[in-house]
């Protein structure tokens, strides 16, 4: 999706139709708009970006109620402060509610930590103490939505024991499966998921506990220094960075700004 698309796709409240949506489905949703914006990169004070930006404040404001079905498996109205506050904070907008709920999942996060360990049993505990006990199951706490609510606001044992907590489960909705096992063919969509996973818990890492991901890239380098991914299509949400892919250079600098900006967080 290119910026002018979602220009014409934008509702004028800044949203476009249903928010929720994490899935390979080709209907345009606000949360897809939102992860196309955030791996463009593109400043918030761009027009679109902004007035999307507005869009979800206004919704965790209870401004504006989105048109999404209430799923009743889970306590909703919870499931949407969370997701909301999550994507204001990954586009770093400060915000005296994103900050209470913050306060709200670090406080359940850091009870649930026994022996050093994220105590997942204990979790449930916390979580029905904080929330109540509306809906069948509670929110995973290592969802997509969560890693991204509690960067920098963890203490120091919180953040390692839900760090070794994320490594070992994935991250819901990205990249489900044990993040210490490396994809087994690099040129692939997994190492692409794979590796949006690890830049977003990188934040919650040690110094050095994720260099066996960069020893990783560096060996799949070509001999040439950089990295070649021949399976990879344009999907619309991460690919392409550049104006499209028709040229073969522009894949491969899109590819290699890609695996540099994981680099960087490393």
């Amino acid at each position: 999706m290119k910026i002018e698309y979602l220009r014409a796709m934008q509702n004028p409240d800044g949203g476009f139709g249903r928010f929720h949506s994490m899935s390979g489905d080709k209907a345009i949703t606000t949360e897809k708009a939102l992860r196309r914006l955030w791996f463009l990169n593109i400043n918030n004070d761009h027009p679109v970006v902004k007035k999307c930006l507005d869009y979800v404040k206004k919704c965790l404001d209870k401004e504006i109620i989105v048109p999404d079905r209430r799923e009743k498996v889970i306590n909703w109205d919870v499931f949407e402060e969370l997701m909301f506050s999550s994507w204001l904070n990954l586009f770093k907008i400060k915000d005296e509610k994103v900050t209470t709920n913050q306060l709200k999942w670090k406080q359940v996060i850091e009870q649930s930590i026994n022996d050093g360990k994220f105590d997942y049993s204990e979790y449930k505990k916390q979580y029905r103490q904080m929330f109540g006990n509306k809906g069948l199951r509670e929110i995973s706490p290592s969802s997509f939505y969560m890693v991204c609510l509690l960067t920098d606001v963890l203490t120091p044992l919180a953040k390692q024991a839900y760090f070794y907590f994320i490594m070992e489960k994935g991250i819901y909705y990205i990249y489900d499966k044990n993040l210490y096992e490396l994809p087994k063919l690099f040129d692939s969509k997994a190492t692409i998921s794979y590796l949006i996973a690890i830049k977003l818990i990188a934040p919650y890492a040690s110094e050095n506990e994720l260099n066996f991901v960069k020893m990783w890239l560096e060996d799949n380098r070509t001999s040439k220094g950089d990295w070649e991914m021949p399976s990879i299509k344009p999907d619309g949400i991460v690919f392409p960075l550049s104006e499209n892919w028709r040229k073969l250079e522009n894949k491969s600098a899109d590819i290699n700004r890609f695996i540099n900006s994981v680099i960087s967080v490393l």
